[in-house]
C-alpha cells in the first residue's frame, strides 16, 4: 500500500504549479492581486520551512536563512503589492 503522505516531488510538483498559476493570474488578471498572491506564497513557505521536521525537509542550506530569505521576500512583495500601483 502507498503512503499517502507528500512527498518531496509531489510538493515540488504542487509548489511549481501553483508558482505558475499566480504568474499567469497576474498577467491575465490583475497584477496586485498576483503580487499579493505570491507575497502569500512565500510567507506559507517560510512557515511551511519552520514546521516541516529536519529529516522530511529538502534542504540544503540552514533553516533561518530559508526562512529569513522566504519571510523578508514575502514582506517586501506585500508592501509593494499594497503600495504600488499595478492596474
Amino acid at each position: 500500500m502507498t503512503d499517502p503522505t507528500l512527498t518531496p516531488p509531489r510538493v515540488a510538483i504542487v509548489a511549481s504549479a501553483v508558482g505558475v498559476t499566480l504568474v499567469v493570474l497576474g498577467a491575465l488578471v490583475n497584477a496586485s492581486a498576483a503580487v499579493l498572491a505570491l507575497a502569500a506564497f512565500a510567507l506559507a513557505g517560510a512557515v511551511a520551512r519552520i514546521v516541516t521536521p529536519t529529516a522530511r525537509a529538502f534542504a540544503v542550506r540552514r533553516r533561518a536563512i530559508d526562512v529569513t530569505v522566504l519571510a523578508v521576500l514575502g514582506l517586501a512583495l506585500g508592501f509593494l503589492g499594497l503600495t504600488t500601483p499595478l492596474g
